[in-house]
């Protein structure tokens, strides 16, 4: 309560203010109130105290309220108390810092009204404590720009899909990635950017199946038509009642992870010089082939493939040039063969290929072709002089009984010493029964 001798209030309003007992009704509200003269303190209940963190009321009275107001609202607090007037009597409610007796800072939304009592001018201010509020929205909006700032520069890409797994939320590297921006995509179905749009689905279904995926492999198509290799981290939402909502997850880049892959892939399957697969892929191809040959009654014909003279050529040019007719001759050969046929080095100067749907006739004409290609080649050495190529070849049907695949390199094998031994440059067979070894030219043998 205030008296009349201590707060030097002129006894009018005083009297005015103590009238109908309505100021002990102020006293006592929770939410704290000023009563300002001339901004100084003529009147301040106890929620107000302690919002400043007071002892008591006498404290406070007498006191310029700009005091109490942070230094870097005291200016603002000023201009908005001086701009009261009859005709705008009122402040709107804004956010302020002041300084309580403790020197602690608060935030408050404070808002105040002009009220004239037998023509004097008083100014009551009101304002509630809204520090732990501030904190919160200062961390939340710590939290929302470090949230802003990972999604616009995180490498990886966050999308989000609606339960139609339509894109309804994708960041700014998808443009960075794929070519097209936010804008182009949000509305539209997920897998109208895979490079094959059924395997969304299977994504999907994944993510349904375990609730989440981690690194699931999938392509993607950029904006400019290439296939760009992604892993895929997602979780799917669901609602209150268990319903699919949509997909919310990341992908990053996997492209250059995926081709360093397919490198060691083909380090560890490619015969370095010549690039055909090494002996080793070359047996494995072989033996699964045999079983798709079991399962599926295949027509194959396995042939081995031997340089002739090429020891000399060696001898007399050098292993670089003896490595440059090797890939001349592979080169030569990769010209008859079909993207199923199988082709691989078996060491040395001996090849092997398998052909795939093919018929002893047929294997016939591609073998002749192949010898005469290679005859008609001449390869230039560094002292000028051009060396003519020759090849043996040793050819035998591949069938499912030739588990393991040695059965039948066995028998090529026999082919081949009777094409060498016959003049080189040529061809034989060895056919299933058993029989030794022919050549088709020098026999009665005829093509199937």
């Amino acid at each position: 309560m205030i008296s009349r001798d201590e707060k030097s209030a002129p006894s009018e309003l005083y009297d005015l203010l103590m009238d109908g007992g309505w100021m002990d009704v102020l006293q006592q509200h929770p939410t704290p109130q000023v009563i300002t003269k001339n901004r100084k303190i003529i009147f301040i209940n106890s929620a107000a105290v302690n919002l400043f963190d007071g002892i008591n009321i006498e404290s406070f009275m007498g006191k310029d309220i700009i005091e109490l107001i942070h230094p870097l609202d005291q200016e603002r607090i000023f201009l908005r108390i001086n701009a009261l007037t009859k005709q705008n009597s009122q402040n709107a409610p804004t956010k302020i810092r002041i300084n309580t007796v403790t020197n602690k800072i608060k935030y408050i939304i404070s808002s105040s009204a002009l009220v004239q009592i037998r023509e004097e001018s008083i100014v009551i201010a009101t304002g509630v404590d809204v520090t732990k509020l501030h904190k919160m929205e200062k961390s939340l909006k710590e939290s929302e720009d470090s949230f802003k700032r990972l999604f616009e520069n995180t490498h990886d890409v966050f999308y989000r899909t609606n339960g139609q797994q339509e894109l309804m939320l994708v960041g700014p590297g998808a443009q960075r990635l794929l070519g097209y921006t936010a804008k182009e995509v949000i509305g539209k179905p997920a897998s109208d950017y895979y490079a094959h749009p059924e395997e969304r689905q299977a994504v999907v279904d994944a993510i349904i199946k375990y609730g989440e995926i981690k690194d699931f492999p999938a392509q993607l198509r950029h904006k400019r038509g290439y296939v760009v290799d992604v892993a895929i981290t997602s979780k799917v939402i669901l609602g209150i009642q268990g319903e699919i909502l949509g997909i919310e997850g990341f992908f990053r880049d996997t492209t250059e992870e995926v081709n360093y892959r397919k490198q060691l892939i083909k380090l560890a399957s490619t015969d370095e010089l010549t690039e055909v697969l090494n002996r080793r892929s070359f047996f494995e191809g072989a033996n699964q082939l045999i079983k798709l040959v079991n399962r599926y009654s295949e027509n194959c014909l396995l042939v081995v493939v031997d340089l002739d003279y090429f020891k000399e050529i060696n001898d007399r040019h050098g292993h670089l040039s003896g490595d440059n007719i090797l890939k001349t001759i592979v080169s030569l050969i990769k010209e008859s063969l079909r993207e199923a046929d199988i082709f691989g080095r078996l060491g040395g100067d001996e090849f092997s290929i398998i052909f795939r749907n093919c018929t002893l006739s047929e294997g016939y004409e591609i073998c002749s072709r192949t010898i005469k290609k290679i005859k008609d080649t001449k390869v230039p050495m560094p002292n000028k002089e051009k060396v003519s190529l020759s090849v043996s070849l040793g050819v035998t049907p591949l069938t499912a009984e030739d588990n393991p695949f040695v059965l039948a390199l066995a028998r090529a094998d026999r082919a081949l010493y009777l094409a060498k031994t016959k003049g080189r440059g040529c061809f034989a067979v060895s056919p299933l029964d058993g029989g030794e070894p022919f050549l088709p030219l020098h026999s009665e043998w005829q093509p199937l």
